[in-house]
């Protein structure tokens, strides 16, 4: 139910939700009826860490919902209506994932006549959402006779700083990742006696929490999980994605082939970041070339965005990602074309970055790749349409 795309969501899918064991929480909320005060639920789950909210669905007394859903009186405007408690009694506004679910509730009837509410919220990026004409801030309680609780001065104090300390932290976490792959390739190129100017070029892509915060797995966990968890073929690789054998690392693990004098490094991060540098391939074969293949990064791009989404769905992590796309070793590079290869690149760095949301569909998501590598067409000065683009990926 967290990681369905809300438009996708059925009455079934809530039923079955609920039989299996789901629980009022941090992150989960039933309310039998349209509450009078939406407003504190939405903001207290915005102001810690994200949620859902059903409504049209009974609690039993030990917390669960109870089925069969009674539901709502269907009726125009219901989403409507919690997308004006967001924007009007809320502030900074917030405007949450909604959707209208129906069902009959008996089956002779021709039409629906009940629903539930499916109410998303994810962690906010502002921080310090208020209620009552701004005067008060809630945040989500671990307490099960009452799950929302006033902000202390302490808290209100860090929301001020909520988007600095998350972007400070991300910042580190990234900064250690690269210098773990730095570190990897000083020694991998001493064990081959590579040149230190080799690899001439690489990808460097990455998925993490825009605003990370707590872990989403212990280490081990996520040890165990990247042995489980499908992998896809990577052509421009030797193998899948990610490549290599797991090895622990701090706060972390990362994954390599020490076998190879190939630059391939992942490492997975415990708040979500999954970062990755690899070697332009085609430059093993062609040294002397300045070539460069965008469906090499189109694919890559791709892949390592989808494993993202699967490794933070298996966690429970939802929200916002951010997904980067770098290139490194790309000055005087040309595109690769059948017939000319003009004009060439004049900078010897490309970044290109887009938000995602972990439950987001697989179309979605490939249309946001498609227009990343739609951007790097156009910083080695080509304009491409989209048969192009659904070439390079294959």
């Amino acid at each position: 139910m967290f990681n369905i795309p809300i438009e996708d969501i059925g009455i079934r899918d809530i039923e079955q939700f609920l039989q299996s064991g789901a629980k009022e929480g941090t992150f989960l909320d039933f309310k039998e009826q349209f509450p009078s005060k939406l407003e504190k639920t939405m903001s207290s789950m915005a102001n810690t860490y994200g949620g859902m909210i059903l409504i049209g669905v009974e609690e039993t007394s030990t917390g669960g919902g109870v089925t069969p859903i009674k539901g709502l009186p269907l009726a125009p405007g219901l989403r409507e209506r919690v997308i004006q408690i967001g924007i009007n009694s809320i502030y900074p506004p917030l405007i949450p994932e909604v959707s209208v679910v129906d069902f009959k509730s008996d089956p002779a009837l021709s039409e629906p006549d009940r629903a539930v509410v499916v109410i998303r919220v994810q962690e906010s990026e502002e921080g310090g959402h208020a209620v009552d004409q701004r005067t008060t801030v809630y945040v989500r309680a671990d307490n099960v006779s009452d799950w929302m609780r006033k902000a202390t001065v302490e808290e209100s104090e860090w929301f001020h700083q909520k988007r600095q300390k998350s972007l400070t932290e991300k910042a580190r976490i990234i900064q250690q990742a690269q210098y773990h792959a730095q570190e990897y390739l000083v020694r991998l190129r001493t064990r081959y006696q590579r040149s230190t100017s080799e690899p001439k070029g690489r990808f460097v892509v990455w998925t993490v929490p825009t605003f990370p915060r707590l872990p989403i797995g212990a280490p081990k966990a996520l040890f165990d999980a990247t042995f489980n968890l499908v992998r896809r073929n990577y052509p421009t690789s030797p193998g899948s994605f990610p490549y290599g054998s797991r090895c622990p690392v701090l706060d972390g693990l990362y994954l390599a082939n020490d076998e190879s004098s190939e630059f391939y490094f992942t490492e997975i991060h415990q708040q979500g970041l999954i970062y990755t540098e690899h070697e332009f391939r085609w430059d093993k074969y062609q040294p002397d070339s300045l070539e460069f293949v965008p469906s090499g990064a189109a694919m890559l791009l791709r892949i390592a965005a989808e494993f993202g989404c699967t490794l933070y769905e298996q966690f429970g992590y939802f929200g916002l990602c951010d997904l980067h796309l770098g290139l490194v070793g790309i000055k005087d590079r040309a595109v690769a074309r059948s017939v000319h290869r003009l004009p060439t690149m004049m900078d010897d760095t490309l970044a290109v970055e887009r938000k995602i949301s972990t439950r987001m569909k697989d179309d979605d998501l490939f249309s946001i790749c498609k227009e990343m590598i739609r951007e790097v067409y156009w910083a080695f000065g080509w304009e491409v349409d989209d048969n192009r683009l659904l070439r390079d990926f294959g």
